[in-house]
């Protein structure tokens, strides 16, 4: 039976990362397909498994959300966003089953390999167009990725294959290798976002090897090559140079003339700005996620002279929670969101820290996972991620 369950999930694996690069549907179809192979899996120990802290986790969002639906219950968008939200319980039930049929050293390396694959896409790109694509940089775009063309997303799928690359347990025999490469990756694709992510990641985890290492000079050597070699990259690769002057005239530009909608980072913090006036009016509280678009919209030409906002909700996780379910909503919110960092630290699990660190760090400048891409790039590395545990005696170096 645990044979002929590995099988299954391997088969399943390459549907959900064959739908998360390529297709949303296929991405939908497998989670589905994943809960009946989990249900399948656990359905004799269901019991114990509801009492898992991970399974806990991954049924509060759906409870939390509804705070922001009782307003207008019957919206779509309301569902849609349950629907986004309901990859958590999925993912969560999956990750005990991958642990009860010791699956976790198969997906592992399979999960690695796709980000690795994904990378020939952008490269290849970039190798036929190079002129093309550095003038692309120049004026904010970025190069061509899987996933819809996601580019913010893509580069979380590629830190969180880094992230994996990192743990002791995992079974590839190259993955120093791969853990180099994909951080050039992140580095040449150059989304901001995403490096953001890669130095919380590579530098949370060279702080924590520190702790307690017999090698600590070792360490530090390596982690002060890779900040010389990191530095260096950002200024001779041409994306990243290119980015990095791009963000410096966008943010001149709004500093200086105000608000224009054709620059990104204008845009952005506009929102922003208007989102966080609305909730310091506080007309009303907890206006339901249905109603933040035209909330924004409303308070948008209020402080924009008449303009209209690009965009639905703000380019912060923090602030679509507070606006649509209330201050109280938006903690509740935030205490879901480190849990997994509380019992990472707990357990002496560095990488749920990490990992959980970094989405953190995304939602500062995106409602990443109200996006369908965003909350599956959270919950899935995290369950892959929960099983771990320090044991004593390990060395990081």
């Amino acid at each position: 039976m645990q044979e002929k369950g590995k099988k299954i999930l391997l088969v399943l694996t390459l549907l959900l990362l064959g739908g998360l690069l390529w297709s949303r549907a296929v991405l939908s179809i497998s989670t589905g397909l994943w809960l009946i192979a989990a249900m399948v899996i656990l359905h004799k120990d269901l019991p114990a498994v509801f009492r898992h802290p991970l399974v806990w986790w991954g049924f509060a969002p759906l409870l939390l959300l509804l705070m922001g639906i009782w307003q207008q219950p019957l919206e779509k968008s309301n569902w849609e966003l349950l629907l986004n939200y309901g990859v958590y319980p999925v993912a969560a039930l999956s990750a005990v089953a991958i642990s009860k049929i010791q699956f976790i050293r198969t997906m592992v390396p399979m999960w690695i390999h796709a980000a690795m694959l994904a990378m020939l896409y952008p490269l290849g790109w970039f190798v036929l167009h190079s002129a093309e694509a550095i003038a692309q940089y120049g004026s904010g775009q970025s190069l061509p990725v899987f996933m819809g063309n996601d580019h913010l997303r893509f580069g979380m799928f590629i830190c969180s294959a880094l992230l994996l690359c990192l743990l002791p347990e995992n079974p590839l025999r190259y993955k120093k290798t791969a853990l180099i490469l994909l951080t050039g990756s992140v580095l040449f694709l150059s989304v901001r976002t995403a490096w953001v992510m890669l130095f919380i990641v590579l530098g949370g985890f060279a702080l924590y090897s520190l702790i307690g290492s017999a090698n600590k000079t070792k360490i530090l050597l390596r982690a002060a090559t890779l900040v010389i070699l990191t530095a260096a990259a950002l200024w001779f690769l041409p994306t990243a140079n290119q980015k990095i002057r791009y963000s410096l005239y966008d943010w001149e530009q709004f500093n200086s003339k105000g608000y224009d909608s054709t620059y990104s980072d204008g845009v952005r913090r506009a929102i922003n700005t208007a989102a966080w006036q609305q909730i310091q009016n506080n007309e009303p509280a907890a206006v339901g996620w249905a109603a933040v678009p035209a909330q924004l919209q409303a308070q948008f030409a209020i402080s924009f002279n008449g303009s209209k906002a690009p965009f639905g909700w703000p380019f912060n996780q923090w602030l679509f929670w507070w606006m649509g379910s209330g201050w109280w909503g938006m903690l509740m919110f935030t205490g879901w969101l480190f849990f997994p960092a509380c019992y990472g630290l707990k357990r002496k699990n560095p990488f749920l820290v990490l990992w959980t660190l970094a989405i953190a760090a995304s939602c500062l400048v995106e409602c990443n996972l109200n996006y369908q891409f965003g909350a599956f790039l959270h919950a899935w590395p995290l369950a892959l991620l929960w099983p771990y545990q320090k044991k004593p005696g390990t060395d990081f170096t």
